[in-house]
């Protein structure tokens, strides 16, 4: 859910005015956010690098009938999938979107999943529209 212009233009002096209250934490905060993504680039090509050399091996050890050089590249190829799985989830988490500025403190906290978590929400929707 993208900002309101009111709620974007309030976000923006606030931002101006801690770059003129406090330079040096405005720029500490500045620098974090980029070693944050060139982190996560770098995570990301290793990711990619993991997966080729997996395959890689996966051919070789297929081609030569080496049955543990396969299982290593297999390993090497499920290892990188999750970890850029796991990268690609923490990104969304870190606050990195304007979305996730300060929508999740203001909701209510979800049930936990399955069937008797819906009906729990069900249930407190209904008794909350009674109670209206």
């Amino acid at each position: 859910m993208p900002l309101s212009d009111h709620e974007q233009k309030l976000l923006d002096e606030i931002e101006q005015a801690l770059y003129a209250e406090d330079p040096k934490f405005a720029a500490s905060v500045r620098s974090r956010s980029t070693r944050t993504r060139s982190r996560t680039r770098r995570s990301a090509v290793l990711c990619v690098l993991g997966v080729v050399a997996g395959l890689a091996l996966v051919l070789v050890g297929l081609i030569t009938n080496l049955i543990v050089l396969s299982v290593i590249g297999f390993v090497l190829v499920v290892g990188s999938c999750g970890y850029g799985v796991q990268i690609l989830r923490g990104r969304g988490r870190l606050g990195g979107t304007a979305t996730n500025a300060g929508g999740a403190a203001n909701r209510a906290p979800r049930p936990s999943g399955g069937l008797k978590g819906r009906m729990e929400e069900r249930l407190r929707r209904r008794f909350d529209e009674n109670q209206s």
